[in-house]
């Protein structure tokens, strides 16, 4: 029986342990999806307890802990439905609020030691081990011990968010931002702090959904910040051109779309007018009209974007806020979403094939959430040059998925030529997510050796575990 989370964690065999040990464990991190809020990282405060560090902003471990059952008051009970932390104040005063968070650890702990299978155990003991030194599963018998260890490295400066990405060698990372943000968080980053960079994300997903409500306001702000008056759908588009220009002078390198329905009907512009204008004043749309708006803005936006040097990620099928009366106590992004089940092949055929065709050096990187499309998502990457099959995502990011990935990955394309893995997470405590990729990909490579289907040259896999651990993701999306 081996020992849990020894170093060989995941690695099977000889040229597994060597790739990894040798060429991938120490290499940074550039890392081109989260959410991570740039204020916090500027400001550099003290996350507080262990219970704020791992539980405030993490959906995966709400999520978990809802399925075992925990009260909500444990989970997002101390979270305002915009998203922030309630006060010491609003939470009873100070020794009310270390009794509360304790509380809210030690009901993740025992929500832990039943996650078998779960990726969580191996994220959370990773975290414990890269950050704060624990090698011991927590349990419910030492959690005190490990609750007042990381409480008291917490405490330090260096542990602050800035000295949390310093540890894992993080050197760039592109946080996930609204158009309309005056990115202030990241211009004052530039300015004091040059260990890491921290770069925007253009995220238009509010001017490219007609359907939703808030829509025609969003219309309104966008013109007052650009300084213009939209008379035609041309002419938002324009705007949202400037918006990436003055994204892309604060360091912005991509993009970011979520398309979570149909998104792709062919549409002249005269149908995209006509339905922008109907939007704009609040009438309802048909699911024809909504896809026909869609698949055009899409369009034209990856056209400037390949023109203005920024990378399109396209993030598809997530099904969100299901649990209304969720929604109604905790709000958006507390782990109430799921897999969306749609067929959108041919859609995403027709977008990318407008790019391409108007701009061939376009670069695109594809996420699904619904691990069906896998092949599908992976095969179309292939038909377009500098169009990768993005790293699993999500509800994929567990050891079967991102090993799955990794052979759809690899028998569609050339694994030397992939870019590796994300964060995509809210919590400064992620990056240890990384390492176990690193080791599932060594893994891989090192199987493929060990059954003779592949030959042991060290120089040349070396090189590759390096390129796709670090170095590819910097050509690509510094290109």
């Amino acid at each position: 029986m081996r020992k849990f989370l020894d170093e060989d964690f995941i690695l099977q065999s000889q040229a597994a342990k060597t790739l990894y040990h040798k060429y991938a464990e120490n290499q940074p991190i550039f890392d081109f999806h989260n959410h991570l809020s740039p204020q916090e990282i500027y400001e550099n405060k003290s996350l507080g307890n262990l219970a704020n560090a791992w539980l405030d902003h993490d959906h995966y471990k709400w999520r978990a802990m809802r399925s075992a059952g925990v009260d909500e008051a444990l989970i997002t009970g101390h979270i305002r439905k915009d998203g922030s932390v309630k006060s010491d104040e609003e939470r009873g005063g100070s020794a009310a609020v270390l009794e509360a968070d304790y509380n809210r650890y030690l009901a993740f702990v025992k929500t832990l030691q039943g996650c078998v299978g779960n990726p969580l155990y191996h994220w959370s003991h990773l975290e414990l081990k890269r950050y704060f030194g624990i090698s011991q599963p927590v349990t419910e018998d030492n959690a005190k011990e490990v609750w007042d260890k990381c409480n008291k490295l917490l405490a330090d400066k260096s542990y602050g968010p800035r000295g949390l990405l310093e540890k894992m060698s993080v050197k760039e990372l592109c946080t996930t931002d609204d158009p309309l943000d005056s990115l202030e968080w990241h211009e004052k980053i530039a300015k004091d702090w040059k260990n890491c960079k921290v770069r925007p994300s253009f995220r238009p997903d509010p001017a490219i959904n007609p359907e939703n409500p808030a829509f025609a306001d969003y219309m309104n702000r966008l013109q007052e910040i650009d300084g213009s008056k939209f008379k035609s759908i041309s002419d938002m588009i324009a705007a949202l051109g400037r918006r990436m220009d003055y994204f892309k002078a604060r360091g912005s390198l991509v993009s970011d779309h979520s398309l979570e329905n149909d998104f792709y009907l062919p549409a002249t512009l005269d149908d995209v007018n006509y339905i922008f204008e109907k939007a704009w004043i609040g009438k309802e749309l048909s699911h024809e009209e909504i896809a026909k708006y869609k698949g055009w803005v899409l369009i034209e936006l990856g056209k400037l974007y390949a023109q203005k040097g920024f990378v399109m990620q396209i993030h598809i099928g997530a099904l969100r806020d299901q649990n209304s009366a969720m929604y109604e106590i905790a709000g958006k992004n507390v782990g109430e979403d799921s897999l969306q089940d749609f067929n959108y092949a041919a859609q995403i055929g027709c977008v990318l094939n407008a790019i391409y065709s108007a701009a061939p050096k376009a670069r695109t990187i594809l996420y699904n959430l619904n691990p069906k499309d896998n092949e599908a998502l992976a095969t179309m990457a292939a038909n377009f040059r500098n169009c990768q099959f993005g790293p699993a995502w999500w509800f994929n990011d567990h050891k079967d998925g991102i090993e799955e990935q990794i052979r759809v990955y690899s028998r569609s394309a050339v694994l030397g030529k992939y870019v590796g893995m994300l964060t995509d997470s809210r919590s400064f405590l992620s990056y240890p997510r990384h390492e176990y990729f690193r080791r599932i990909l060594c893994n891989f490579i090192g199987g493929l050796v060990e059954n003779g289907e592949f030959p042991w040259n060290e120089k040349i896999l070396g090189q590759m575990v390096k390129n796709i651990s670090y170095q590819n993701a910097v050509d690509f999306f510094l290109e």
